[in-house]
């Protein structure tokens, strides 16, 4: 990602991220920019970073032209096709610590059935301490959220394998989405391809945790799949003691839900 490095100055001028990763990410999103509207004129921009590249241009300023103009020749370019990119990524993000959780099971049972299109990588959240104002004032976004953060970059979706606890959202995975929002929410969830899925020991399933998630996902942004849905109600039948997930019926389930969830993905990088 390197050859994206150029924009490093102008993407700090403009307020974003501006890694080689974090630009990368920019322009696959934002791409292809129609040719008949300006680069200043873009929907992504927000006010002040629109009036900047104005001005930049209007003043014929030529320490920011040539970036610009490179800038906005970049974002003309045609989003990679899934067939340049190889199989679709997906990363799967466990919501429990638990070294025998079922969910972090139910992670990898997906990444076993994945289609074959489909590239799906298992992440949790250790190392990710609890939210606070003062610390990320003090140090900033902590490593481990730093961490995340590229791995969902990374990623042409997210899937989250939620628990429930006491029939909503467990805290420890809300901690660390509210830690993601405060390294770039708008990068990290805006318009990304999303899936939710969990399991737990009740009879319901996840059904009360997915549900409690809705408002947090809407106001994040994402594009949720809702072409399915995997509810693994008893886990601790459906689970062997190595983890493996052995109800038939649930590796059926999780399978479809996976081959749908990759057309939606593949359909999100069409639009």
């Amino acid at each position: 990602m390197s050859e994206h490095y150029r924009f490093h100055e102008l993407f700090a001028q403009l307020g974003l991220p501006n890694s080689a990763a974090d630009i990368a990410a920019f322009l696959q999103r934002h791409r292809p920019l129609p040719n008949d509207v300006l680069l200043a004129d873009a929907p992504f921009w927000d006010a002040s970073q629109a009036q900047f590249i104005r001005e930049k241009k209007q003043q014929d300023a030529p320490e920011w032209i040539q970036l610009i103009d490179q800038l906005s020749e970049a974002l003309r370019e045609p989003a990679p096709s899934h067939s340049a990119l190889g199989a679709t990524r997906v990363l799967a993000l466990s919501g429990s610590l638990r070294q025998a959780s079922f969910n972090t099971a139910l992670a990898h049972a997906a990444k076993a059935l994945a289609p074959q299109g489909l590239q799906l990588e298992v992440a949790t959240l250790h190392g990710i301490p609890l939210y606070d104002g003062d610390l990320e004032a003090s140090q900033g976004i902590p490593p481990a959220v730093q961490a995340l953060k590229a791995q969902i970059l990374q990623a042409d979706a997210l899937l989250l394998v939620t628990p429930e606890y006491n029939n909503g959202v467990p805290g420890v995975f809300k901690n660390a989405i509210d830690w993601l929002s405060r390294a770039d929410g708008k990068a990290i969830f805006a318009q990304r391809p999303t899936g939710l899925i969990g399991a737990s020991m009740g009879g319901f399933g996840t059904l009360s945790s997915q549900t409690a998630w809705l408002p947090t996902l809407k106001l994040l942004g994402v594009r949720l799949y809702s072409g399915g849905s995997v509810l693994v109600s008893r886990a601790q039948n459906a689970f062997d003691a190595q983890g493996a997930l052995i109800d038939a019926a649930g590796q059926k389930n999780l399978a479809a839900y996976l081959a749908g969830f990759e057309e939606f993905v593949l359909q999100a990088q069409a639009r």
